[in-house]
C-alpha cells in the first residue's frame, strides 16, 4: 500500500495527518468536483474565494512597482490572455513546467472548477478593488 493512501485512510479515521505538499494540491484540484467538493465542503462560494485569493495574488506580484490598480487589472488580464494560449493547455496535459510566481497563481485560479474565470480588466479591477 502505498504511503499517499495509508495518509488518507488515517485521515479517514480521525487522525490528524500532514500531507505532502503535491498530494494536497492534487486533492484541491480535485475538491472542485461534485461529490468531493461537498465532502469537504468546499461550495460554490469557497471555490470562488479559492479563485478569488489566486487572483490577488498574481496581481500583487505584477504590481511591484507600484502602479494603479486600473494598471495592475490590465496586467493581470493581459497575463491571463498569455497564460490561456501558451501554458494551461501544457498543464492541463500534465506536464510539469517552471512557473513565474505569477503563473503559479493563475494556475491555482484555473484550476478551480465550476467558476468562471475572470478575463476583463473591468471585472479584475473590480476583484482588486475589493479584495486588495
Amino acid at each position: 500500500m502505498s504511503a499517499a493512501v495509508e495518509l488518507l485512510q488515517r485521515a479517514a479515521a480521525g487522525e490528524h495527518v500532514m500531507l505532502p505538499a503535491d498530494l494536497a494540491r492534487k486533492l484541491l484540484a480535485a475538491a472542485n468536483d461534485g461529490e468531493v467538493a461537498t465532502a469537504l465542503g468546499l461550495g460554490l462560494a469557497q471555490r470562488v474565494r479559492m479563485r478569488n485569493a489566486a487572483l490577488v495574488e498574481a496581481a500583487r506580484v505584477l504590481s511591484t512597482d507600484g502602479c494603479t490598480t486600473w494598471q495592475t487589472a490590465a496586467r493581470l488580464a493581459q497575463a491571463a490572455r498569455r497564460f490561456e494560449r501558451a501554458l494551461l493547455p501544457a498543464l492541463q496535459a500534465g506536464q510539469a513546467l517552471t512557473l513565474t510566481p505569477h503563473e503559479a497563481a493563475l494556475w491555482r485560479a484555473y484550476q478551480v472548477r465550476g467558476t468562471r474565470m475572470l478575463r476583463s480588466p473591468r471585472k479584475l479591477y473590480s476583484l482588486l478593488m475589493l479584495e486588495g
